[in-house]
Formats: C-alpha cells, structure tokens, sequence
C-alpha cells in the first residue's frame, strides 16, 4: 500500500532478503571488517595522491582543491581535519548481524566550517565483495564545493580500487540550497494565509457575538475555530429507547475509530523498515512474527471496514430520502460529497509540494519530501478529480488516499444502484450481490492469470496497480455494506430479532472467520514462494476483504439489534465520536506525519526493539489526532458548514 520511493527501504529489503544469521558466518571471508575499517580512510590518502588537473571544470578543481586540504589536515593531525573526518561514518558494530549503516554524525558535518569551505552530508552505499556481508551505508561529510555527482564519482573511482560496487541507486545528499520562491510555495502562502485570516476574523466574530450575547450568523462564523473545535469534540449521549438505536447506528463509531488506529499501527509497522537500525535482524524476527502480522500485516482489512460501512451509510440515507421525497437529486449529492471530501484534501496536497521540503533535515528528509512532492506536481489534477488510482497508478499523489478515488467513484455510481433498489425491492439484492462476486472472481482470476504472490518479498507494484488500488477490485465489500444497509434500513421498524441462539452461533461463527483471516494472512506471509501454491494467495486475496466486511456488517447488526453485549458497550461508547469525526482526516494526514515526524529525521542508525515501536504507535496516533483535529476544523468542517447553509437553501 505504501510506497514513497525511499531508498533505504530498498536497501533494507536487500539487506533483509536473506534472512541468515549473520552472527555464524566464517571470519576467515576474503573480505570483512578490517578491510570495510579502512575504507573511508584509504579514501583520505586516494584524495591527497589525486591529480586536481583531471578535473574536467573549474568547479570540480576547487572541489578538489577543497578535499585534498581537509585530507591533509586530518593526516597532520590538525583539529580541524581530525573534527571533519570525525563527522564521517566509521564501520558499523554488527556488520555480520546486517548491520550495514555508518551515517555518521550528520549534524556535526552540517554545521563543520574551515575558513572558507563549509560541508554537507551525503550517504553513499557500497556493496561489498564477499556477498556475506550486507550492503554498507556510508555517511561522507563533504565540502559544499563539490557538487554530489562529482562527489559520486571520486567515491565510485576509489571504491573500484578496492573492488568494491558503487550503488548509485541508494544515494543521498543533504545540501542546502535555501528556499525557492516558486509558483507552488507562493501560491500556497497566499492561499493559507486567506484561511488563516478567515479562521482569525471568524474565531474573533463568534467571541465578540457570544460575549456581546447576540445572535451568531452561521455563514460569518463557519471558519471559527472555537465553534468547529467544539462541535468536533461534543458528545452526544447514547439511545436508550431500542427503537432509535436502529437510527442512530452508534457502534459504527467505534469502528470506524477503532478501524483508523488499526491503520496507523499498520502503517507504522510497514514503514519501520525504512529507518536505519543497528540490529536489522531483530526488526526482521519481529516483523516476521505472529504478533506482528495479526496487529501490523492485517491491518490493511481496515480499509475493507470502511468500505463496508459506506456503502451500508450510503445505502441507508439515499433509501431515507427516497422514502421522504420520492426521489435524489445526483447532482447537487455529488456537489456536497466532493466539497466534502476535496476540501481538506486539497489543502494537504498544496501543503505538500510546498512547505515540507522546508520544516526538516537530515540523510532522509530531501528524498522523502522530494518523491512526495514530485507526484503531486506531476498528478495533483487526477488526485482532485478522484481518478488517479486508474489514471497514475504507479505515480499517485500521496499514494494511500487511493481510497478517496475509490470512495467517490463508487458514490457516483451510488444512485444507479440505490434507486432501482428501492423502487423493486429484493430482486435487485440479486443483481447488486452479483456485481459483488464479479469483483471477487475479478482478483482471483488476475492473480492467476498473472501468477502474482502475496508471500513475502513477492509484492510487485503491478499487484497493487491490478488488485489493490482499482475500483473493481476493491468494491466487493462495497457492494455488500449497501446489500446490509438496505436490509438495515427495511427491518428497522419490525420485529427482527433472532432467536439468541442464533446471535450466539453468529458471533462464534463472526469470531471464527475473523480468526481464520489474521492466522491465514500470516500463514500466507510466510509461505516461501517456490514452495507454495499460486491458487492460495488468490484465494485469500480476493475472499479476505469482502468477508472481513460481512464480519463488519454482522457486529453492526448485533448491536443495533440489542445482542452486542460487552462488545456493544465498547464500541458504543461516547468517548469514539470525535475520533469518528476525524477520522477521515486522520486517515490523511497520518502517514505524511509518520513520515516527517519518524522516518525522514533520522540521522543516525538507531536500535530497534518492539518497546519503541509501539512508543511510535502511540506517538504517531497523539500526533494524528492533535493536528487532524486542527486541520479538520479549518479546512472540513468549515466548508461542510458553508455546503449545508448555501446549497441546501
């Protein structure tokens, strides 16, 4: 599901491949720590011996000039020099437990300054000769002279000397090129400087009025942050009539909660491999564990559950109106859902290809913000017209809210199917329910044809682009939530309940599948390719998602239906309905925050254990929840607020 380009993910999938005990290979290998040690010192005498007259610009002879100079204060022993090479990355403890990072002292090159050559970071890996040893990160503190591919090159020319690979694939560059007033960064300031100055206006109208004791016009006070705030965070008490449960569908806020945390401990145990650490085989045990897979692997079914409940509160409101009006009006239904959606979308595609290149430093920043923006620049438009999972699949923009083009593709085709539900009742469940199994026969066919796997290292973006981010192949669950809220919606006011025999032989039955998903998909994860069988991944592919929403749907029903017990009292509880609220913002701001706030700081190699990263899972859903309730509250419920009050006049 996610990809943003990052090279050290790469990296540490190479490193990670084989999956060997590092701690037991043959010291006697031809190539090993000794010769990795001086690597980077060998490079400081290959620089002093270098003819500066081979440089093919002026340019790259001052580069020159400027490295020899720091090389000879280092051999001299001169302060300056020792505190340059100081900053460099040295050989790695754990080298033969796949540790292959040496970044170095990041910000001690950043700021490192020699009369008039100041320096920069850069990561260079290598791949060494003995192919025991995992590919080795190295950190270079470089003069600002020099420009990276230069650099690149006099590397590359001494790492052939020692018969070591150059990758030019796995390289970074931390140079600070100052801020660009481009069309972007400008339009954008102007834009959130308007916003910020109606939140600032509206927030102190609202005030003045309230103190004032004087009636507040909506329109003036949509942008107040003191009214959006508070309606966000109000609670409404639960039903206590059985009649108006069916209404209000209360435990639907829990999940839907529930089901954004599930995503964000997913996300921060997917993205876990692409920050270096010093002990990449104890994140590859615990990545590969059962734990991991039932909290972290499966947490891609949480999409299912949205699906699954909005098509069932689709369904349901469209089937009101018709009972109330006799008829929609798809226009002015797509108008409000768009408004809705784009708004604050729109906003953190513009925040994207303009500050954060900004806000941060480090080995990771530049080339984590620079693959972000670049598929926004390029695919802003197919992202705003809710296209792009079809459009620019393998270059979206932002590339998890492929959901969005999915939520308002299906929206659109809502109407044609709701109506005509309503109108003849149960003989179109037949038609809406074959669609459904359309969609299932749709990715299991497409993962055989294409002999796709789901194993481990087996995940190709062309799976993704065929079975993961379309329309057809994700609507099943879908297709079934609207199934659900049609039959919601009709059953309400009669006698539906079950005998509780047949809600306990549902919950066991609800139990069981969703057991048999968790322990399937991690029995699945490690299967190892060349000995598993094709059809098993197809199988649990496509039957995965659609029956973990009937799952969805049948929890609902119980609880509606007085039967959830325990599970009722959770998932009913006032205290999920701001994170409900929020939770389509959540949805996306949390992984850009994930990624600024944990992945694309690092500046050094850090120790991994299960303890930290559940301290990130509980920092990544603080942090979400605190700016997605500021974000929402400027850029969503404001232009709801402005849809309800002028378009519905």
């Amino acid at each position: 599901m996610w990809s943003v380009g990052l090279g050290f993910l790469l990296f540490c999938v190479v490193t990670g491949a084989e999956r060997q005990n590092h701690s037991r290979l043959d010291d006697s290998a031809g190539f090993s720590i000794d010769e990795v040690a001086v690597l980077n010192r060998k490079f400081l005498d290959y620089l002093v011996q270098l003819d500066a007259a081979q440089a093919e610009s002026d340019e790259d002879r001052r580069c020159v000039d400027a490295m020899q100079l720091l090389s000879r204060a280092y051999i001299n022993r001169e302060r300056n020099g020792l505190e340059w090479f100081d900053s460099w990355g040295k050989i790695p403890s754990g080298l033969y437990y796949g540790n292959g990072f040496a970044i170095g002292n990041y910000e001690q090159c950043q700021r490192f300054s020699y009369g008039q050559v100041n320096s920069y970071h850069c990561t260079l890996s290598a791949a060494m000769p003995n192919s025991q040893l995992p590919i080795v990160a190295f950190g270079l503190c470089l003069p600002e002279l020099c420009s990276p591919e230069f650099s690149l090159k006099l590397y590359g020319g001494h790492l052939l000397e020692q018969g070591v690979a150059l990758l030019p694939v796995l390289n970074f560059c931390s140079r600070d090129a100052g801020v660009e007033f481009n069309g972007a960064l400008i339009t954008a300031i102007v834009i959130f400087s308007i916003i910020a100055g109606l939140v600032v206006a509206s927030t102190v109208y609202e005030v003045v009025q309230i103190l004032l004791k004087n009636p507040i016009t909506v329109q003036y006070a949509s942008f107040s942050l003191y009214r959006n705030i508070r309606s966000i965070l109000h609670v409404i008490p639960r039903q206590k009539d059985p009649a108006k449960k069916m209404d209000t569908i209360e435990c639907a806020n829990g999940i839907r909660a529930l089901s954004m945390i599930w995503i964000i401990v997913h996300h921060v145990h997917e993205t876990s491999v692409s920050y270096p650490v010093s002990n990449p085989q104890t994140r590859l045990d615990y990545l590969f564990s059962f734990v991991s897979s039932a909290t972290a692997n499966s947490g891609s079914l949480a999409v299912d559950a949205f699906l699954a409940m909005g098509g069932m509160l689709v369904s349901i409101t469209m089937i009101r109106e018709l009972d109330k009006a006799g008829k929609i009006n798809p226009l002015m239904l797509y108008l409000r859902r768009y408004i809705r959606l784009t708004a604050p979308y729109a906003a953190l595609i513009l925040f994207v290809v303009s500050f954060p290149m900004y806000m941060g430093d480090g080995p990771l920043w530049k080339s984590t913000m620079t693959s972000l923006q670049r598929g926004c620049l390029e695919n802003w438009w197919s992202a705003l017209l809710h296209i792009q999972n079809y459009v620019n699949p393998r270059n979206m923009c932002l590339n998890w809210t492929w959901y969005l083009s999915v939520d308002m593709q299906l929206y659109i085709l809502a109407p044609a199917l709701i109506y005509p539900l309503w109108r003849w009742g149960k003989r179109v469940l037949i038609g809406i329910g074959g669609l459904a199994f359309l969609s299932i026969a749709c990715v299991f066919t497409t993962f055989l044809v294409n002999d796709f796997r789901d194993v481990q290292n087996a995940v190709p973006l062309r799976e993704q682009v065929l079975t993961y981010y379309p329309t057809h192949a994700r609507m099943a669950a879908w297709f079934l939530g609207v199934i659900f809220g049609y039959i919601l919606h009709r059953t309400r006011s009669a006698d539906s309940n079950l005998p509780k025999r047949y809600y306990a032989l549902g919950w066991s039955i609800c139990f069981g599948i969703l057991a048999l998903i968790i322990y399937g998909g991690h029995e699945v994860f490690l299967m190892e390719y060349s000995e598993s069988a094709k059809v098993a991944d197809a199988f649990y592919v496509s039957l995965s998602r659609p029956v973990f929403g009937v799952c969805v749907c049948w929890i609902i029903w119980a609880c509606v239906n007085g039967q959830g017990g325990v599970i009722d009292g959770i998932l009913g509880s006032e205290l999920w309905q701001p994170l409900a609220k929020l939770s389509f913002t959540m949805y996306l701001l949390h992984l850009q925050l994930l990624l600024m706030a944990s992945i694309a700081n690092s500046k050094t190699e850090q120790n991994f254990s299960v303890m930290d990263l559940y301290y990130r899972i509980w920092g990544a859903i603080g942090l979400t929840t605190s700016v997605s309730l500021l974000w929402s509250a400027v850029f969503e419920v404001p232009f709801v607020t402005l849809e309800k009050v002028l378009l519905r006049k």
